[in-house]
């Protein structure tokens, strides 16, 4: 309702219960998505629940990748040459773009804009678009689809990241990754 939090108004969100409910790393992204500095921020479960859709989205993307992956076994070296059909090369575009303002943002401490850039690039680009066109191709998408989905891990765990060292954990076992821990994996370049 625009008022300010208070506990005399009974107006104030447990942030334990909505962690309970919805997730800590719901909770954390929806407190800084979307958010202008020195601008009042507006919590409601509404946010945290989309945030919570959006770490279901990041978990169905990875499911996905893993039975696209099942029976094929691809090296764990990904050399990405920027050959291709034209949605991984599109792709691949917007990752280095997302890469690069993300990078931006964050050095600018516009935490709100970085995370909105990432949703946004993760839902709509990678998994609205590029996923969808995959469901029919064969194995020459999946380098690519590791390449987004590691890097855009890389690029969330700032903001959400329990569930992206979790995720990333399974894809080191999956994929062959290198890197023992997000938290002291290389920022993409």
């Amino acid at each position: 309702k625009g008022q300010k939090m208070s506990k005399s108004k009974g107006n104030v969100v447990d942030p334990l219960t909505m962690t309970e409910k919805y997730g800590t790393d719901a909770l954390r992204m929806s407190l800084v998505y979307g958010v202008a500095p020195a601008s009042d921020i507006v919590v409601s479960e509404d946010k945290i629940r989309a945030q919570r859709n959006f770490v279901n989205k990041i978990w169905n993307a990875t499911r996905f990748i893993f039975m696209k992956i099942d029976d094929l076994n691809p090296s764990p070296t990904l050399p990405l040459t920027g050959q291709g059909d034209k949605d991984s090369v599109e792709i691949i575009n917007e990752l280095k773009k997302i890469v690069k303002s993300t990078t931006d943002n964050l050095n600018k401490y516009k935490f709100g804009q970085a995370s909105e850039n990432l949703y946004q690039f993760f839902w709509h680009d990678f998994c609205d678009v590029y996923i969808e066109s995959t469901k029919n191709k064969g194995p020459e998408v999946i380098p690519v689809l590791i390449e987004v989905l590691v890097t855009s891990l890389k690029l969330l765990h700032p903001f959400m990241p329990f569930v992206t060292e979790t995720i990333y954990q399974e894809t080191k076992k999956q994929f062959g990754q290198t890197e023992e821990m997000l938290i002291t994996a290389n920022w993409p370049k």
